[in-house]
């Protein structure tokens, strides 16, 4: 009998360290940690370019070619919050590394947010819940747009990198005869966004399947990062 109750005993141990182990591997990392601030920060991307020519139907271009993109400081926006500097460069004919655009994020208790191209977007939404859905556009006057996580705190893999803590948001998603939308990030926990996908193109359906009319199809993937320059 007390043999028996000693293995109860143990399963029930066993058991519980197992679940805080699991619980330990979902939370070893703040939300926050998905959209760092840290000035110095560097990610390389490769991007992926697909145009198709509204006017013959068929491919226009394909492009390929390297992002740098910096953290390079704080500053204070008009409501006196801090937001970081995000210095763009694609390499020219050289190989040389040219600032291509500036943007800025901007991490608040509730919002993880960029400003890019004079749109603001809200691309995550604290605390992080898979449940959620946020309206990306809520601080722009585009059309509400909602987003929503579909993985969290999930190992991944970008080209070579691997990351132990990864989530997935979802922005876009719809077909129809005539449209066809996408739109999806991955932030990886102290790194940042290390994918991303958007898709719109406009189709014709005919007889012999759809023929795309116009649009794009934009992919970015990381390649490498320095945290600590």
């Amino acid at each position: 009998m007390k043999k028996y109750l000693l293995l109860l005993i143990s399963v029930a141990l066993l058991a519980s360290c197992t679940k805080e182990n699991s619980s330990d591997v979902a939370s070893a990392y703040n939300a926050y940690e998905y959209f760092p601030t840290d000035s110095g920060i560097v990610r390389y991307y490769k991007a992926d370019s697909i145009f198709w020519d509204a006017n013959n139907q068929a491919a226009l271009d394909t492009i390929t070619y390297e992002i740098k993109e910096v953290i390079a400081g704080n500053y204070l926006d008009n409501e006196n919050e801090v937001c970081q500097r995000i210095e763009r460069y694609r390499k020219d004919s050289n190989g040389n590394w040219i600032i291509w655009k500036v943007i800025s994020d901007k991490r608040s208790q509730f919002n993880a947010e960029r400003f890019i191209d004079n749109v603001r977007y809200i691309k995550l939404k604290f605390p992080l819940n898979t449940s959620d859905k946020w309206n990306g556009n809520a601080l722009n006057t585009l059309d509400a747009q909602y987003y929503q996580l579909t993985d969290l705190h999930q190992p991944g893999s970008i080209n070579t990198l691997a990351f132990d803590s990864v989530c997935t948001v979802l922005q876009d998603d719809y077909i129809d005869a005539t449209r066809q939308f996408y739109g999806m990030e991955k932030y990886a926990a102290r790194v940042g966004m290390v994918y991303r996908r958007e898709k719109n193109i406009a189709t014709i359906p005919t007889q012999q399947g759809i023929i795309i009319k116009g649009g794009y199809d934009y992919t970015e993937k990381l390649i490498s990062y320095t945290l600590n320059p």
